[in-house]
């Protein structure tokens, strides 16, 4: 006897006069059971002894149309509106401003992906050599500059921009130039401290306006002078390798996309003001999910030692007492290379990376691996200075 007539029969026995408690005891079913099967009879219809599905109407797992609908037009809306995010962390705090409780971020991006509205993008893949890279625990510990450019105004010709972004909480400093040189990344440099505050380590790449002279190696250039007189590490990445400044390489991107070409600007004046609000708005704004959903004003860590706006620099800049650091990989011909110069290394080192510093008040180059030094060389600096006098800064 299968169940639909097991039903039919205990419902028959009870229209026969026999008590609920004889039925279901002798069908070996419960009080819940029959009285249920009794319920069903009385309300179903010539159908009540079907079995009915025990799939919900709707999954609970399934978002709603509405919702659906209302995060696909966030990220519409959110593609429009100037500067601002577009993922799913984003979208969630745009549905929370609005007064609407969003689904969960693995919810929002399912939606995204399923409406085709997902950008994918190739991530870096590790070597697996041992990179000598700072540990980054507070604000100011580390910034990375870089330079865009050239661009291009419609009505006004070529331009440049010294991006500076806080490896710690992402808070960046935006200083369109009209020229790649020295004077150009020492005013962004300078314009950065003043709003970001003056970091343990600048890291950089290793372009000449960086670090001054092929023919002069030890000479030092503007930018490299600046950090020490300031008590600033700078700290040079490996050569042909961007990515190891990955930070200030993807705000690059966002600074071409979201700032450059969203919109037209007349002139460089017009498009150097609108860089400051976009600084602003990004600083106060935006959501990174690296930063757990916070702004980088809200990440910031405090402490900020900011140089002063009446800061001005000497007539004359030597070369001061400090630290300035190279990252290189050491390939097979073992040779290290510091800023052109040649230095050949031991056996251990062969396809690795090491971490060589310029003590400049020893004048001495010191080169580690895993924190262990393996070579140790003279490194004699000139006495001469840099006359500031002739530059505008």
């Amino acid at each position: 006897m299968n169940s639909k007539e097991l039903r039919e029969k205990a419902i028959k026995r009870y229209e026969n006069g026999e008590s609920p408690k004889e039925i279901y005891q002798s069908l070996g079913k419960g009080k819940t059971w029959f009285f249920k099967w009794l319920r069903r009879y009385k309300l179903d219809g010539k159908d009540w002894a079907k079995s009915h599905s025990r799939k919900p109407h709707q999954s609970p797992k399934r978002i709603d149309k509405i919702m659906e609908q209302m995060v696909i037009e966030t990220r519409k809306s959110l593609e429009k509106k100037l500067y601002a995010q577009t993922g799913a962390l984003a979208i969630s705090y745009a549905l929370w401003e609005k007064g609407i409780n969003p689904p969960p971020i693995v919810t929002i991006n399912k939606i995204l992906k399923r409406n085709n509205l997902v950008h994918k993008k190739e991530k870096y893949s590790p070597k697996g050599v041992n990179y000598p890279s700072p540990v980054i625990t507070h604000s100011n510990y580390l910034h990375q500059v870089d330079v865009v450019g050239p661009r291009y105004l419609k009505e006004d010709g070529r331009f440049y921009s010294v991006n500076i972004i806080d490896a710690f909480d992402r808070r960046n400093s935006t200083n369109p130039e009209r020229r790649q040189n020295r004077i150009a990344v020492s005013k962004g440099l300078l314009s950065s401290w003043k709003t970001l505050g003056i970091p343990l380590y600048e890291q950089m790449d290793n372009q000449l306006p960086m670090r001054g002279s092929n023919q002069y190696p030890h000479s030092f250039g503007l930018v490299i002078r600046l950090c020490l007189y300031l008590g600033i590490q700078p700290l040079f990445i490996p050569l042909s390798e961007p990515w190891r400044n990955g930070i200030i390489e993807n705000f690059q991107n966002v600074f071409d996309k979201m700032f450059f070409r969203a919109q037209y600007f007349k002139d460089f004046t017009h498009l150097y003001r609108e860089a400051k609000n976009f600084e602003k708005y990004l600083n106060q704004n935006h959501h990174y999910s690296t930063l757990g959903g916070l702004t980088p004003n809200q990440k910031c860590s405090g402490d900020i030692k900011l140089l002063p706006a009446s800061f001005r620099l000497p007539n004359k800049l030597t070369i001061c007492p400090g630290y300035v650091h190279l990252i290189r990989f050491i390939r097979s011909d073992r040779i290290l290379d510091i800023f052109g110069e040649k230095y050949v290394m031991p056996g251990e080192v062969e396809y690795e990376y090491v971490w060589a510093t310029i003590d400049t008040a020893k004048e001495k180059l010191f080169i580690y691996h895993d924190s262990k030094l393996v070579a140790e060389y003279p490194y004699p600096l000139p006495k001469s200075s840099i006359d500031l006098s002739r530059f505008d800064l």
